[in-house]
């Protein structure tokens, strides 16, 4: 079976349409954050729910959240987003699924065909 394309999701994907099992809730400013199964999402919240409804629900627990603070010019706010947020590969994919990548030079570059010595890389000291 071919591995079907996923489209990157946003914050108006629906929870039906979120590709990924888990969806991951991190905060820069208050370094707080949460994992969220999608199923029990579902469940509690509506298989139509938005992510961004479900990124307010996370926020609604920051002390930096835009309705609990009086606005100001240069105060922080709330830096809630979603890590995978208009990510096409799976976040949990083992290293070894990944496949294999091409080295920039490969071998030639490792073992020089020819006698000469390769070149040495670093500066010499001189002495005298």
């Amino acid at each position: 079976m071919p591995p079907r394309p996923t489209i990157p999701p946003t914050l108006d994907t629906d929870l039906r349409h979120y590709p990924w099992i888990v969806i991951r809730f991190r905060c820069d400013y208050c370094r707080r954050w949460g994992d969220a199964g999608l199923a029990a999402c579902a469940e509690k919240y509506g298989a139509q729910a938005k992510l961004h409804e479900l990124l307010a629900v996370f926020m609604s627990g920051c002390v930096w959240r835009p309705d609990h603070r009086k606005p100001q010019k240069y105060g922080r706010k709330c830096g809630a987003y979603i890590m995978d947020m208009r990510r096409t590969d799976p976040p949990d994919l083992p290293p070894t699924m990944a496949g294999l990548r091409v080295i920039e030079g490969g071998k030639d570059s490792l073992l020089p065909s020819d006698d000469e010595p390769p070149p040495q890389e670093g500066r010499r000291l001189s002495r005298p």
